[in-house]
């Protein structure tokens, strides 16, 4: 590399700060992993013919379809690293065709290998461009004679003109079609399809961290929306009353009520939905939630599930971002829905790259959540009947004349709280 990994993190931390700047959140602090190397649980590479006729496979140039070949990628795990290369071999041995896509013929597409750090398991996966697999017993033959500590080998079938790697149906080859990792106290089973930080180290020290910074309650009911496997989820039910997982993945779900037995948690209850849908269905319902803990994918959140956290009267959001821009872009919304940002933290799960992780905690308005209780409570002591279901929001003049009220019955003076 051309940096070294101490300058990486001064340029992360500088990057960060000047970002979030006028927000004038304090400095935000960058958590670091202790080796930047060899980090990834998570493996994927993608096929083509050397000139000499071999099989190879690499990563694809930034913005293009040109792949760069990568006999040792310094960023996987050392051990995904030695069976690709070895499958390579057995590929180029058995003479199996590799997919083309300009002309969409051929067999193999993308390897893609999970790795459990911590339990030593591994999962093959390859993906190829249909369901017939010529040679398959062969291959499968010659990888168990070289004994690479292979856990299970899943086929997975992908005929979509597309650059995303997996398709929707796959078949198991050999094992059980999983592995099992553990992170922290807990263990987690991982599918194929299923969502899992790529950084299992990182990972416990990112939900630890926002756990911190969360302060939470024994009798907090929280939701913890794209939930993916569950492990947030499983993290958090430890400290609170109640969670309430969702992710749109079927499959992820099956296996985050997996991991649930597995860890014997027993206050959490897992959804399938996706989670906006879910979110502006328990506004409709006025469902009492406490926390919202939102780890969303790169393009961010939604309006719609922002204005539906408000509504609900959600006391504290936890936002995890893999994306600072959308993370950004997002907290002007919760401002809009009258959230004040209370402090942030950065963690480098993705070191020698330009990304990282960064923690955002939210906080309803004392004063909006004070007025909002109030409203609710001269309807309920009002003798007319009330369909709570149909709590108007509150107009913005007439929160302002209730500030007012609120200011001069306390003995404030006129001085709003800024949100950032």
């Amino acid at each position: 590399m051309h940096i070294t990994y101490d300058y990486e993190i001064e340029l992360k931390k500088k990057h960060i700060n000047d970002l979030f700047k006028s927000f004038h959140v304090g400095e935000i602090e960058l958590s670091r992993m202790y080796n930047p190397y060899n980090y990834r649980n998570k493996s994927q590479m993608t096929y083509k013919l050397s000139k000499s006729k071999n099989i190879v496979c690499g990563l694809y140039e930034e913005f293009s379809h040109n792949i760069i070949t990568a006999d040792n990628n310094i960023l996987q795990s050392k051990k995904a690293n030695e069976v690709i290369s070895a499958l390579n071999k057995v590929l180029t041995k058995n003479k199996i065709s590799v997919y083309d896509e300009k002309t969409r013929t051929g067999l193999l597409r993308h390897v893609f290998i999970r790795y459990g750090f911590n339990t030593k398991e591994l999962m093959l996966v390859l993906v190829t461009n249909g369901e017939m697999f010529p040679g398959r017993n062969n291959v499968l033959k010659d990888l168990n004679k070289l004994d690479l500590g292979i856990t299970t080998i899943v086929q997975n079938f992908n005929t979509r003109d597309t650059s995303i790697v997996l398709g929707d149906k796959e078949k198991v080859l050999y094992g059980p079609g999983f592995i099992y990792e553990t992170v922290g106290d807990y263990k987690f089973k991982i599918s194929p399809r299923s969502f899992f930080q790529v950084n299992t180290f990182g990972m416990k020290i990112l939900y630890e961290k926002a756990i911190e910074l969360a302060k939470l309650s024994k009798n907090d009911i929280v939701i913890d929306a794209y939930c993916g496997v569950g492990t947030i989820s499983i993290f958090l039910s430890k400290y609170v009353k109640q969670v309430y997982g969702v992710e749109i993945n079927r499959g992820a779900i099956k296996d985050a009520i997996i991991n649930q037995k597995i860890n014997d948690r027993n206050n959490i209850e897992f959804i399938a939905d996706d989670a906006t849908n879910f979110i502006t269905k328990l506004a409709k319902t006025r469902e009492k939630i406490d926390v919202v803990v939102m780890d969303p994918p790169r393009e961010g959140s939604t309006k719609a599930f922002i204005n539906a956290i408000k509504y609900l009267n959600v006391k504290k959001v936890i936002y995890i971002s893999c994306n600072p821009d959308t993370l950004k872009r997002d907290l002007y919304q919760f401002f809009e829905n009258d959230y004040n940002l209370e402090c942030m933290h950065a963690v480098d799960m993705f070191p020698r790259t330009l990304h990282l992780e960064t923690i955002a905690v939210l906080k309803l308005d004392d004063e909006l959540e004070y007025l909002e209780n109030l409203v609710k409570e001269n309807k309920k002591n009002n003798t007319k009947k009330y369909n709570e279901n149909k709590l108007r929001y509150i107009p913005k003049a007439d929160i302002e004349m209730m500030r007012e009220d609120r200011y001069e019955a306390e003995g404030f003076k006129n001085n709003k709280k800024k949100k950032y």
